[in-house]
């Protein structure tokens, strides 16, 4: 199970620049990227609605309930808001910046954030020591964002 795991994370991932110039189309046919980043949380709505209303008519486990939605912390609702700035800062830097660069710079974020919740263990982690291992793969992959970046070339 933790290898089809492993292989899910990575496709999305090897999807997540797709997306990025997808969601880059859509902003220059529509004419905004908020108006792009809309038609992207809509297109997940309805996915997630079709999905969660199969699963209500085969096993009854469908949509949450009121009383399910009222125990949610106001603070985990901060994920939506995360992930619809993700999408139009993406829209907004892949045309600029390039695939390489917009997810190697993405990338090295996401590793520096991944640390800083395992060693702080916010909401959803348990904290997680960090030890020089660790630190040397945020080294190497800042390296990595260097070497793609190039701020020497012009």
């Amino acid at each position: 199970m933790r290898l089809l795991l492993l292989a899910a994370v990575f496709a999305v991932g090897f999807l997540q620049p797709i997306q990025a110039g997808l969601n880059a189309t859509t902003a220059k046919a529509v004419g905004s990227r908020f108006q792009a980043g809309w038609v992207n949380g809509t297109v997940n709505v309805i996915i997630l609605t079709t999905i969660l209303v199969v699963l209500s008519l085969r096993t009854g486990a469908g949509f949450p309930g009121i009383a399910a939605l009222r125990t949610v912390p106001w603070w985990a609702y901060l994920g939506g808001v995360i992930g619809a700035t993700i999408v139009v800062t993406h829209l907004t830097a892949a045309p600029q910046l390039g695939a390489g660069l917009l997810v190697a710079i993405f990338v090295g974020g996401m590793v520096v954030g991944s640390l800083a919740c395992d060693f702080w263990g916010f909401p959803g982690y348990s904290a997680i020591r960090i030890e020089g291992v660790r630190l040397l793969g945020l080294g190497l992959v800042a390296v990595g964002v260097l070497l793609v970046t190039r701020p020497w070339a012009t």
